[in-house]
């Protein structure tokens, strides 16, 4: 039975290769099972399982903030009014018949980057598909129903054999903005951020269909493919680290399409030598979900481990004051503006040989504790918002901040969220 290299046609009997190479912040060490769509963490909470002050916040939640309103549907008075309900829910137009003949896929890959960045992408890449980045059971559900399920796909393999590339689009949010992380600045930046990444990704999907060829859409796990597509790195706090905008970036959902493309290779930009020495995310992570300790194996991967569940839960609990907490994003060192001496900090950790970076990543370490503060609390400015200034919910207003921004949770939030932790063990 023969064995499928990216240079062979992919056959109905043939073998696939083993995960290919995602760069090394990650490395496969055992059997990698693909993702069940159904168990991750929002389908979870649609269903109930994860208690009902989660489930509450998903489904009956209206943000305090007229544009959190607007940004995520589950946050508005009225669905209709987010725009972001209606892209997911879009028709999908149909292939046009009068397919546009590629006579070298690597000016078509250039020019769908290039349409791609036209349509609002910060950065684009492309990956040839292997079956075990693709969700479990067929495609991520966008019903909001919850329910996984293959809604009329085929197996892994065989989408893999139908769709052999997949386009990995990254939108990144606005720098000033993040750094207001744990407040509804840093919320705007997010949501609206996922709102284009979206729009983007459906225009993208009927351009491909307008040249003639088949798209498939949620079916794709999105860190893999971003990994093997050259994008970034995975960072200690489990987010996807690029070389030009550092972790400020919304993944979304790839595109996976039979349109003939090259694939990228993945990168190195010294991710996997900086977090080693770095840990600012897990010193700063407000619920500890961020690890500071070595490496473990998750599914058949060496990464950092990630606890989503404290993470996640901590939201029903600060909602009077933002949705998306981001704090990992806005203190990590990658996440800079994007500048020359930035440029000059992050090539001097590529260009160095591997063995020698350590000489290098922990005077930089040093560096940004200096200049930027082991916490962001940058005060920011933007529309009637100020992060400098905050009102409570009983009406109490804070002193004002002339150079330091209002970041929650403090540790009043975090004990409230570990008191609700040891109530529900005591009922387990």
């Amino acid at each position: 039975m023969p064995m499928v290299t990216k240079d062979e046609e992919r056959k109905e009997d043939a073998v696939w290769e083993p995960v290919p190479y995602l760069g090394r912040s990650v490395r496969v060490v055992g059997d990698w099972v693909s993702v069940d769509a159904a168990q991750t963490p929002h389908e979870k909470n649609k269903r109930g399982e994860l208690g009902k002050p989660l489930h509450n916040w998903y489904f009956n939640r209206t943000s305090r903030d007229p544009l959190g309103r607007i940004a995520t549907a589950n946050a508005s008075a009225d669905r209709r009014n987010a725009i972001e309900s209606h892209i997911g829910g879009a028709p999908r137009g149909k292939i046009n018949p009068e397919r546009t003949e590629v006579a070298d896929p690597k000016v078509m890959t250039e020019h769908i980057k290039r349409v791609a960045k036209h349509l609002g992408a910060s950065d684009v890449g492309i990956m040839r598909v292997h079956p075990s980045f693709l969700y479990k059971e067929g495609r991520y559900p966008d019903d909001g129903s919850g329910v996984g399920g293959p809604s009329g796909m085929v197996s892994a393999e065989e989408t893999a054999r139908r769709f052999p590339y997949a386009i990995a689009c990254v939108y990144a949010w606005d720098y000033d903005m993040g750094r207001a992380h744990r407040h509804r600045i840093g919320d705007a930046a997010y949501h609206f951020g996922a709102e284009s990444l979206r729009s983007t990704y459906a225009n993208l999907a009927g351009y491909i269909r307008e040249l003639g060829y088949g798209v498939a859409t949620r079916v794709a796990t999105p860190m893999p493919v971003a990994l093997g597509a050259g994008l970034g790195e995975i960072g200690r706090h489990g987010m996807l680290i690029t070389e030009k905008f550092g972790a400020r970036v919304h993944l979304g959902d790839p595109i996976l399409t039979d349109l003939p493309l090259v694939p990228d290779e993945p990168i190195d930009i010294g991710v996997e030598d900086f977090c080693k020495v770095c840990r600012k995310c897990a010193n700063t992570c407000p619920t500890n979900s961020i690890s500071t300790e070595g490496k473990g194996v998750v599914n058949g991967v060496e990464k950092y481990k990630i606890n989503w569940e404290t993470c996640y839960r901590l939201r029903p609990h600060v909602m009077e004051y933002w949705d998306i907490c981001m704090t990992c994003v806005a203190v990590c060192p990658y996440t800079k503006p994007d500048v020359w001496w930035r440029t000059v900090a992050v090539r001097s950790i590529k260009w160095t040989p591997i063995p020698l970076r350590g000489l290098v990543t922990r005077p930089m370490k040093w560096i940004d504790d200096r200049f930027w503060g082991k916490l962001g609390r940058k005060r920011v400015q933007w529309m009637s918002h100020d992060s400098g200034r905050l009102k409570l919910p009983d009406g109490t207003v804070m002193p004002e901040e002339p150079e330091r921004g209002y970041y929650y949770p403090l540790k009043e939030n975090t004990r409230r969220f570990d008191i609700l932790k040891e109530k529900l063990k005591s009922k387990a």
